[in-house]
């Protein structure tokens, strides 16, 4: 298991959907709109890993939401039911939840947050 290899997979495939992608969390003051990714939950599958990966796009409760629309749209359809392979690792999406969540829960912002469990099988690895 290389749970920084998968991250690294993650981000380089969300950055060909966006320019401002963070491990996590943001940095202070991001400019808008931003996609925080994480890894929340790993099970053992064997010889699979299941890993849950949640994704926000963030963007300012006064805009509209169809830019981080936009962004959720691009990254859902190029990884929900697909399968990313490497050299090290084969990743394999499938979405669980898609949800929006308004400027009342998050105080300034507003949110679309996409989670998916995703298999991945590290290659070389009994």
């Amino acid at each position: 298991m290389d749970t920084n290899a998968v991250a690294d997979e993650l981000a380089a495939y969300l950055e060909t959907k966006h320019a401002r992608v963070y491990r996590n969390k943001a940095k202070q003051s991001p400019v808008l709109p931003y996609v925080v990714y994480r890894i929340d939950t790993i099970s053992n599958t064997m010889p699979s890993e299941d890993y849950q990966m949640i994704i926000d796009i963030y963007e300012d409760a006064s805009k509209s939401v169809r830019e981080i629309d936009d962004i959720a749209d691009a990254i859902d359809s190029g990884i929900n039911h697909k399968v990313i392979d490497t050299e090290k690792l084969n990743m394999h999406f499938e979405r669980d939840i898609r949800q929006y969540v308004s400027e009342e829960e998050l105080i300034s912002l507003h949110m679309i947050q996409l989670q998916y469990t995703t298999r991945i099988y590290f290659k070389g690895e009994i």
